[in-house]
C-alpha cells in the first residue's frame, strides 16, 4: 500500500473513531481535527460514507452525519473483546481532549494524575537497547535497597502497567528476569556487550494466566450486581487474561481482594475467584 493510500486509510480511522466516540461526523469539526479544506473533507466524508453505509444518517438540522444504531451493534462485539482500532483510548489520543484544568478542556475531559513521569532519555536508551539487542548499565533504587546501586541488564520489553511504565528484562546481578520501574532509575546507559538472553526464556513474561473475576461475595446482592452491570455487561464473572509477571500489577489496579475474609468491602468490591491457580504468579520477580 502506498504511502498516500495508507494516510486516507488512517483518515477513514480518525473519521470512524470520531463518529462512534461523538455520535456524529460534520464539516467543520473534521476541519479542525484532520486540517483539511472543506472542499478535501466534504470529498473524504462522501468516500467514508461509501466504505460504510450502514453508518451514517444524514440530519438536516445540524448539517452533520449521525452514527446509527446498527453501527454501535456492529462494533460492539469487537470493542469488548479488545480487539477493535475504534477505541476509546485510540479516539482519546486524537481527538484534541484535553486535561481537566487545561485551557480549552471542554464537555470530555481526562484527569492525569501524572505522578509517574517519564523521563525520555530513559525510555529511549531502553527501547534502542531492546532494539539491538544490546546490554544496559543503571544505577537502580527500590523499596528495599533506596540508594542508587549498580545493576546490568539485558532489556526486553516497555510496558505501562497501572500508572507506571516498568522496563522488563534479566538482570545479571539477581540472576533472574525482573520488572524496573522507569522512575527509579537513576543513571543510564547502553553497554556495547550483546544480550545473552531472550524473551522467550522469560517464563513469567511468556505465560498467559486467565484471571476469574467475580463481585466481592461479601457484597449484598444488589451491590454485587451493580458491580456486575458496570464491570462484567451483566454476566456473573469476567475471566480476564493477563501475563503472569504483570499479574501483581492487575490485582493492585483493581484493588482485587485475594483473601475475601480479610479484605473486604466497600475497599474490595471485586475479588479473585481461582486464586490458587494465579497465586504462583504473585511472588516478586
Amino acid at each position: 500500500m502506498s504511502l498516500a493510500n495508507l494516510l486516507e486509510k488512517n483518515r477513514y480511522k480518525v473519521m470512524r473513531r470520531m463518529a462512534l466516540w461523538e455520535g456524529r461526523l460534520s464539516r467543520g469539526r473534521l476541519m479542525d481535527v484532520l486540517g483539511l479544506s472543506g472542499i478535501r473533507v466534504s470529498q473524504l466524508l462522501r468516500e467514508v460514507r461509501e466504505e460504510t453505509p450502514d453508518w451514517f444518517e444524514w440530519d438536516s438540522k445540524s448539517k452533520s452525519y449521525f452514527v446509527t444504531p446498527s453501527a454501535y451493534k456492529m462494533t460492539q462485539v469487537e470493542l469488548k473483546a479488545g480487539t477493535s482500532d475504534l477505541s476509546l483510548a485510540a479516539y482519546l489520543a486524537e481527538a484534541d481532549i484535553h486535561a481537566d484544568l487545561a485551557p480549552g478542556a471542554g464537555p470530555v475531559t481526562v484527569a492525569p494524575w501524572g505522578f509517574s513521569q517519564v523521563n525520555p532519555n530513559t525510555f529511549s536508551r531502553i527501547r534502542l537497547a531492546v532494539e539491538q539487542g544490546t546490554r544496559l548499565k543503571l544505577e537502580y533504587r527500590s523499596m528495599r535497597t533506596p540508594e542508587p546501586h549498580p545493576r546490568t541488564v539485558e532489556p526486553h520489553s516497555l510496558v505501562q502497567a497501572g500508572r507506571r511504565w516498568h522496563m522488563r528484562g534479566y538482570c545479571l546481578e539477581t540472576g533472574d528476569f525482573r520488572d524496573f520501574v522507569l522512575g527509579r532509575i537513576a543513571k543510564i546507559s547502553i553497554l556495547d556487550h550483546k544480550a545473552e538472553t531472550s524473551i522467550s526464556e522469560d517464563v513469567k513474561w511468556t505465560t498467559v494466566v486467565k484471571v476469574h473475576i467475580q463481585a466481592h461475595p461479601k457484597l449484598t446482592l444488589g451491590q454485587q450486581d451493580l458491580v456486575r452491570s458496570e464491570y462484567f455487561d451483566g454476566t456473573v464473572a469476567r475471566v480476564h487474561s493477563c501475563r503472569g509477571a504483570l499479574l501483581p500489577y492487575l490485582i493492585q489496579e483493581l484493588r482485587l481482594a485475594l483473601d475475601v475474609s480479610k479484605e473486604l468491602p466497600p475497599e474490595y468490591q471485586m475479588a479473585v475467584e481461582n486464586v490458587q491457580e494465579v497465586r504462583t504468579w504473585l511472588f516478586p520477580g
